[in-house]
Order: structure tokens, then sequence, then C-alpha cells
């Protein structure tokens, strides 16, 4: 029953959160008019209301101006009801399953904004951040102050890893790369803070290094940090007393 509770909580949020994506990165008001298509801005159709059913139905493009409708209407809604699914495994709890699930959901969009916008958008960033601070004692088989130390190891890991960036130039590490690491750190608490950005900097030191190497990128293209940071974020968020624990023995 739980886990059927978790897919529906999943799929919703993750509907929730593709209906309101373009107004994460721009000055729109997020309380505003619904629409399934960024380019024609067409009315919100009901359809688009039940997960997945609506992409599919249109035949994957917008039923007003035939645009392709972006793949994040099925990422975000079957993604968002893993995270909650695994969450609910996890913790085997309600409230881990409630905490795991939406924070896991925050990354996944996270995620999707970089890759399509390369963007950590403020107004998913900061509130989560709040949000983070404000149910830390809702965390099964974590202490409140295992979770503030996260986030303050988190600031500290964010301000070291800027000031190394620097000398390979202003983009090598973004503020939203900054922001989010503060936030991970207020999620996964510590010592998983310290799984989640090993994780996320090791595989983005591979794949980086794998798309030089391949030439498939240049030196000066583009690599979000974001979603590695988010496979960080998540794995530390499930396993990492586990990990942590394994390490020191």
């Amino acid at each position: 029953m739980e886990i059927a509770l978790a897919i529906a909580l999943g799929l919703l949020l993750g509907q929730l959160a593709a209906l309101r994506f373009v107004r994460f990165y721009t000055d729109e008001a997020i309380r505003g008019p619904l629409f399934q298509c960024a380019e024609c801005r067409a009315p919100f159709r009901p359809l688009f209301a039940v997960p997945i059913v609506g992409w599919i139905a249109s035949g994957t493009r917008c039923p007003d101006c035939a645009e392709r409708l972006p793949i994040r209407w099925l990422v975000l809604p079957i993604g968002s009801a893993v995270m909650f699914v695994v969450s609910r495994l996890v913790f085997d709890d309600v409230a881990g399953m409630l905490l795991g699930g939406f924070f896991g959901t925050v990354f996944l969009t996270l995620t999707m904004t970089d890759l399509d916008r390369r963007l950590l958008p403020n107004r998913i960033v900061y509130p989560s951040t709040i949000l983070a601070i404000a149910l830390c004692w809702a965390w099964p088989e974590s202490e409140v102050v295992e979770v503030i130390a996260g986030g303050l190891v988190g600031i500290a890991i964010a301000v070291l890893l800027l000031l190394v960036s620097l000398p390979f130039g202003a983009n090598a590490l973004g503020m939203g790369d900054v922001k989010m690491i503060i936030l991970i750190g207020f999620v996964v608490g510590f010592p998983p803070v310290l799984i989640a950005i090993f994780i996320g900097t090791l595989a983005a030191a591979v794949i980086a290094g794998f798309l030089l190497i391949t030439r498939i990128r240049g030196r000066k293209d583009y690599i979000p940090h974001g979603p590695f940071l988010a496979i960080g974020a998540v794995t530390a968020m499930w396993f990492g007393e586990e990990i942590w624990d394994a390490y020191r023995n």
C-alpha cells in the first residue's frame, strides 16, 4: 500500500515540476497560469494534469503548435516516482519516504535545468535549503546536530572548491554549484555530505576527462556539474551512512 502511495506521490510531484519547469529559471510568477508548451504558451489542457498520459496521448508534440514536447514530461514524473519508492525501501519509514522522495525530486529537477538551461535556479535551491533546515529534525536515524553539521561542512567545502577552481577560470565552478553543495549538506547531513561531494566530484572528473579525451567536448565547452552533484546527493542520502561505515572499517 505504501509503495503504491509512493508511486502516486512521485508521479504527481514530478508532473507538477514539469508544469512549473519554465518558471523556475525565468522571472515569471511561480503561481501563474499553467501551460504545457513553453513555445506557444497555449492554455493548459486538463489531460496534462495526468502524469505521462498527456505527453503520450499528444504524440509527444504540443496539440496547439505541434512543437515537440521536452523529454522532461516523461523523466520528471517517472524519476520522481523512483525517488519516492527507493526512499520508502531504504528508510522503511513514511517520514523518510516523504523527505527522501521530495529532495530526490529536487535534485532531479536541478539536473534537468542544468542540462536544459545550464542553470541551477535560485528559485529551487534557496527554498529547498530553507526547507531542509526547517525539517532537519524529521529525518529517521539522523540527529539535528548531524544535519546542521552537514550544512556547515557543505559551506566549507563549497568555499574551498570555489577557491581551488579560480585558477582554472571563472566558469570552472559556478555559484550555482556552490549553492547546490550547501543544499546537499543540509539534506544529507554529516558525514554523508563527504560521500556526496566525493562521488559527485569523481563522477564529474571521469566523465569530463572522457569527453575531453574523445574530443566530444573541448576545454572551453560547458560541462554541467549539477547532474553529477545530484548523483552524489541521492547516493549519500540513501546509503551515505553505510558507505561511511564501510570506509572506516
